[in-house]
């Protein structure tokens, strides 16, 4: 019966792991995932279908989808990487220094004194960049938290699928969602914005006040 099964090209759970492993080693492939594939891919296959160039098909496609799986998790943290990065940050500074360097200039021509219509504009423009100033540092934290959620999820989720060993373990690990940290980006950009706004405003009411 063995040897009919043998001719006939039928692989065992014995056939299929030896297979498995030497798959493993000629491609430089993990050897314990090459194995518990080939375990389960012995129990979901039919007994007609078990064939070694289909484990050696599937084994081969496998890997390949779980490696571009782990590239596009690894993917989706450098974009994060690269939307909450450096220059985001050197942005949000230097709307902030804007909105400080503002708030002083008003505060001294506040101190000036002058008619009603200067006083007003003096007191308007320093509560624009005021707040300009105070919406920095909730925008950092946001963009810090973006980041490292962000990072967090995709390292996470990149680790799982370039480690699976079945169908189910891949499917798993790509069961997430790419977006985590998306929110409290598009919350910081929105604090920049009206950062931005303080800051122009705030110039053109002072330098309305002087006019005056």
């Amino acid at each position: 019966m063995r040897d009919s099964a043998a001719h006939a090209g039928v692989l065992t759970i014995d056939d299929a792991l030896r297979l498995a492993q030497t798959w493993a080693a000629a491609h430089h492939a993990d050897a314990d995932r090459s194995r518990n594939f080939a375990v389960q891919w012995h129990q979901d296959t039919p007994a007609a279908n078990r064939r070694g160039d289909a484990l050696l098909r599937d084994l081969e496609f496998f890997f390949l989808a779980a490696a571009k799986d782990a590239a596009y998790w690894q993917s989706v943290g450098d974009f994060s990487e690269e939307a909450t990065g450096v220059w985001g940050v050197q942005a949000l500074k230097a709307l902030a220094g804007l909105n400080a360097v503002g708030l002083l200039a008003a505060a001294i021509l506040l101190a000036a004194r002058g008619g009603s219509a200067y006083t007003a504009g003096s007191i308007g423009a320093c509560s624009l960049f005021l707040a300009g100033v105070l919406l920095a540092y909730p925008a950092l934290r946001l963009i810090q938290i973006s980041r490292s959620r962000a990072n967090a999820a995709a390292a996470s989720q990149s680790r799982e699928a370039g480690s699976a060993s079945t169908w189910e373990q891949l499917r798993s690990a790509n069961d997430a969602n790419p977006n985590v940290g998306r929110k409290e980006r598009k919350l910081a950009v929105r604090l920049a914005a009206a950062m931005a706004a303080t800051a122009t405003i705030g110039c053109a009411v002072l330098v309305t006040a002087v006019w005056l």
